[in-house]
């Protein structure tokens, strides 16, 4: 086993099954792509969800803080473990925006690392979030499994009907710096996992084989539950996967026109308003390749992506959502550099 690393599916054969989707007619019309209904995890309550505990005080390591599980889950009131780490979040980014603008920081965290399940918003460009909302809100960006919370944006987006709290957001978790919490590491058989809500979680049952996957599970699922901003997350691939991703993303899949370094920068960390892509959650990475392949980003910044997913294989799309995870999310310092 190989890792690449920082200084939960059900039975085999449910983790494995395919849900085909059809296209959204644009102005291509790529060729018919199924999609792996393992990348969307979901387990839905067969029954009434117990409200959350409103009186014993949970913890995580490294913070004095303490709340309830109710606290943790409130979508207009966001918990901060570790304010002293980042500035002071703006109204939108804590409180969101009743009665639909859930606040951001209660998925994608006080300080933007986000989760598996969501986009890191952490030190993308103004201007490219801002575009994203909009999309959401016009539902030009969807997701290519529907009825997969990974939607649930829209609403959010929806919610947000005043233009300058989005700017404000923007402008907050464009400011800070994504900090990678991944280890990359290539197998051939996986531990077991099973779904946890919206993604994976070690059920201590042995392993299985790995069969061309890509899972993302967190190390403590307690603390991704709880939104913990420092658990660490382990991607398992196929081996091979970051050296294909890596040939890939510097040739092109189509030539150099379609090499990643072409419009995000020669380290992936973004040119401008294009957005960086290094160290990012390879899960979150696999699943925009899914969505503009299959259409489901067709808002007006999304055609220049459709030249490279359109000729990608699953394969190749975990091969290069691995490589991307593997990478240092920001430029080595000078002082660093020179050592």
């Amino acid at each position: 086993m190989r890792s690449y690393a920082p200084a939960a599916g059900t039975a085999l054969l449910a983790a494995l099954c395919t849900v085909s989707f059809p296209l959204v007619a644009q102005s291509t019309t790529p060729s018919m792509f199924t999609v792996p209904a393992w990348a969307f995890p979901l387990v839905n309550p067969s029954g009434p969800v117990p409200p959350p505990d409103s009186v014993e005080l949970v913890r995580i390591p490294n913070s004095t803080r303490a709340f309830t599980r109710k606290q943790v889950g409130n979508g207009f009131d966001s918990v901060d473990w570790f304010p002293e780490q980042h500035p002071r979040m703006p109204a939108p980014v804590q409180y969101g925006v009743r009665p639909d603008g859930r606040a951001c920081a209660l998925c994608h965290l006080p300080d933007g690392q986000g989760r598996p399940e969501n986009g890191t918003l952490a030190g993308l460009p103004v201007e490219y979030i801002v575009r994203q909302m909009r999309a959401f809100r016009d539902e030009t960006r969807v997701s290519a499994a529907p009825g997969s919370p990974t939607g649930s944006m829209h609403r959010v987006a929806k919610g947000f009907t005043n233009d300058d709290d989005i700017r404000l957001a923007a402008q907050y978790y464009s400011r800070l710096r994504l900090t990678r919490r991944n280890v990359i590491r290539e197998v051939r058989d996986v531990p077991k996992t099973t779904i946890a809500g919206m993604l994976y979680a070690y059920n201590g049952d042995g392993t299985e084989p790995i069969a061309g996957r890509l899972i993302e599970v967190p190390e403590t699922l307690e603390r991704h539950e709880l939104k913990d901003p420092w658990v660490p997350y382990i991607t398992y691939v196929p081996v091979g996967s970051v050296a294909r991703g890596r040939t890939l993303a510097t040739r092109g899949p189509a030539g150099a026109a379609t090499a990643c370094a072409t419009c995000h920068g020669p380290t992936l960390l973004g040119v401008g308003e294009v957005p960086a892509i290094a160290g990012r959650s390879p899960t979150n990475m696999l699943r925009q390749l899914i969505n503009f392949r299959t259409r489901a980003r067709h808002d007006s910044t999304a055609a220049p992506m459709y030249a490279v997913s359109d000729v990608l294989s699953l394969n190749d799309m975990v091969a290069l959502a691995a490589y991307i995870g593997s990478l240092p999310p920001s430029a080595p310092s000078r002082r660093a550099a020179r050592r």
